[in-house]
């Protein structure tokens, strides 16, 4: 547990209070928690789902997704909120990890420019030579950039990719530092409110995520470890459960329902909130369950990306798991 304190930016009271008849204790690993992709693990802390399924929740806030994987493959985490890409990326280095619960299946993030460059950029094709953010070098935003550059016929190593972060992103962006960006939400739709930044591709919206990616996308959801589900096989089950029930009443309330719903201190200015809820409402899973085409899409741009090495045969198939969501739509009675 030492090396999760150590890791963690921030602890996160809601998930680690200990309801009122403590139940059996599970560790969750977020990947700053506050991005909208994590909508369900939100829902279902507010709603307090976990303990509702007998569970004693423990939460720590990373500043990006390779740290808080890393407490779950390292196992000072039984669970993290991350994406499937992780898990395929483990598997490449001889690693096991699990993908048991999928909450979105666009991206959920935006190319943004800086509006000062209005009529410089008018294109991905226009981004060659420039500097261009992403949250860290390798990680999927940058994949994401990589994919949409070469679809543009532009080599990405003529473009100055620089790790600026994820909540600094806009201000790197606003300040000059970089003259466009991949942004995730709220982060996008925030820039573009303000009129700080125009999108040159919005993958919060399935049209737009189909003409990029050419197909749904596996994204964010949540990763163990093979160990805890064969140890654990009924934790895993509550977890599930309890975010499926999330992902259900994301699906079946109106946006201001949602917005209370969730903790208020990750909601922020509450008009905002819903607004960008608004504009992507697409991004996530009806059920928490990933599909074949958004497994293939995700494959294929990380193939690009140069993930799998020439030759390597990865099993894809081993990486994700979706009998618990299955279940725990039986259970639910959620079709």
């Amino acid at each position: 547990m030492k090396r999760l304190v150590s890791l963690a930016v921030v602890v996160l009271s809601l998930a680690a209070a200990a309801p009122a008849s403590a139940g059996e204790p599970v560790t969750f690993a977020y990947s700053q928690i506050g991005l909208l992709v994590h909508l369900p693990w939100s829902v279902a802390i507010g709603q307090k789902y976990f303990e509702e399924q007998g569970l004693e929740p423990k939460g720590f806030n990373f500043e990006s997704g390779g740290k808080s994987v890393a407490a779950v493959i390292g196992g000072s985490a039984d669970f993290s909120a991350n994406a499937l890409e992780h898990a395929i990326k483990a598997k490449v280095q001889g690693k096991d990890l699990v993908y048991v619960f999928s909450s979105t299946r666009l991206p959920g993030w935006g190319l943004a420019v800086s509006t000062a460059h209005r009529n410089e950029i008018k294109t991905v094709a226009d981004l060659k030579g420039k500097t261009v953010g992403v949250s860290g070098i390798g990680v999927a935003s940058h994949v994401l950039l990589h994919h949409m550059l070469v679809k543009a016929g532009v080599d990405p190593k003529e473009v100055k990719i620089v790790a600026v972060g994820l909540s600094t992103l806009p201000p790197a962006l606003e300040g000059g530092k970089i003259l466009a960006g991949m942004a995730g939400e709220p982060y996008f739709s925030r820039m573009l409110a303000k009129g700080t930044a125009f999108s040159l591709g919005n993958m919060s919206t399935l049209k737009e995520t189909v003409a990029i990616l050419g197909g749904e996308y596996a994204f964010s959801g949540a990763i163990t470890r093979p160990d805890v589900i064969q140890k654990n096989p009924h934790v895993v089950q509550k977890v599930v459960t309890a975010l499926v029930k999330a992902s259900h009443f994301i699906q079946t309330h109106t946006l201001e329902q949602i917005a209370a719903a969730v903790p208020q201190d990750m909601v922020g200015e509450r008009a905002q909130f819903i607004e960008t809820l608004r504009n992507t409402k697409e991004t996530f899973t009806p059920n928490g369950l990933v599909t074949q085409n958004a497994v293939d899409t995700l494959v294929k741009v990380l193939g690009e990306f140069g993930v799998f090495k020439p030759g390597q045969k990865v099993d894809i198939a081993s990486t994700y798991d979706m009998s618990f969501v299955r279940k725990a739509m039986k259970d639910l009675r959620i079709e």
